[in-house]
């Protein structure tokens, strides 16, 4: 299981060694926050960032699926799914059985040291700027008049899809990977500084249940 910060350092490996059973899920939006730890940076990286490498294509379908994901809480329920999700890489594998996943990883790591592994460069990321974030937003406000979102979830949502697409730019660009985590950082922030996010955090750390408020 890795939830929240913890999908956020599987997400900043450079190869994941993953049990077939796993549960991977960026969850904070159930207590009113966005991930910060670099968990949107890297959605960002592997999917719209990946797909973008072909001027020609379209950013919101992936964006679309990083939204939907992250804003709904969804976790995995396999290692395959999670992959699906953009939680999993090319290089990662895959145990089977439980007990051999420490010892399988260990190995792993070796095998990359000795083929002489060098941490990549900091990548340049796709933003597709405030055009992407209003198409984003379209999803929230479907949400929100279905009846499935209150205000605060649609707040939320907001803040979410303001990262994936990279901010307000005036037109799409490629940029840092500081810049997307700044981006979170200030979406954190904001939200945490909110009555009715601070009740969410207070109503799970008293119950273990998602408060909607």
């Amino acid at each position: 299981m890795a939830l929240g910060g913890g999908a956020e350092i599987a997400l900043g490996c450079s190869r994941i060694v993953a049990h077939a059973e796993s549960y991977i899920g960026l969850v904070e939006s159930g207590v009113g926050l966005v991930p910060a730890g670099g968990g949107l940076k890297e959605l960002v990286r592997r999917s719209i960032s990946a797909v973008m490498e072909n001027p020609e294509a379209d950013p919101l379908p992936a964006a679309q699926k990083i939204l939907e994901t992250v804003a709904l809480g969804k976790v995995s329920s396999s290692a395959a799914e999670a992959a699906d999700w953009g939680f999993g890489g090319a290089n990662d594998r895959v145990v089977m059985h439980r007990d051999h996943l420490l010892d399988e990883a260990k190995q792993e790591v070796l095998a990359m040291v000795a083929d002489g592994y060098l941490p990549p460069p900091p990548a340049r990321l796709y933003a597709g700027g405030r055009d992407l974030y209003a198409a984003l937003k379209i999803w929230a406000w479907s949400m929100q008049q279905a009846g499935y979102a209150s205000d605060h979830d649609v707040l939320v949502v907001d803040k979410i899809a303001r990262v994936v697409a990279g901010g307000e730019l005036s037109a799409p660009q490629w940029v840092s990977e500081e810049y997307f985590l700044g981006l979170e950082r200030d979406a954190f922030a904001e939200l945490a500084a909110t009555a009715k996010t601070q009740e969410r955090i207070r109503h799970m750390l008293e119950t273990g249940k998602p408060l909607r408020n």
